[in-house]
């Protein structure tokens, strides 16, 4: 069941590739709400796959301490953006 899945998002994307050269904004809306509800059903489906795991004992959980400041600073250093300035502001423009 995935795999059909997997192969549909696939396609979507390719075709969302081929849509966007020719800026048809009702077949890309179209597309792109196909495809978000695709990878939602891939996204559950594997979700219900890993709980079947667990619950037979095929696959085991293992507990780990987790540094919430180091965790939070893991998600955001994507978005993390330097700023230069050509010179820094002398205390006598800043006042």
């Amino acid at each position: 069941m995935r795999t059909p899945l997997n192969t549909a998002s696939l396609g979507l994307k390719l075709l969302l590739e081929e849509f966007t050269k020719t800026n048809d904004q009702l077949y890309l809306e179209t597309i792109m709400d196909i495809r978000e509800s695709c990878d939602k059903s891939i996204a559950t489906l594997n979700e219900v796959l890993v709980l079947d795991k667990l619950e037979s004992g095929i696959l085991m959980l293992e507990a780990e301490a987790v540094s919430p400041y180091d965790f939070m600073l893991d998600v955001l250093r994507p978005f993390h953006v330097q700023v230069y300035s050509p010179s820094p502001p002398s205390h006598s423009q800043a006042a």
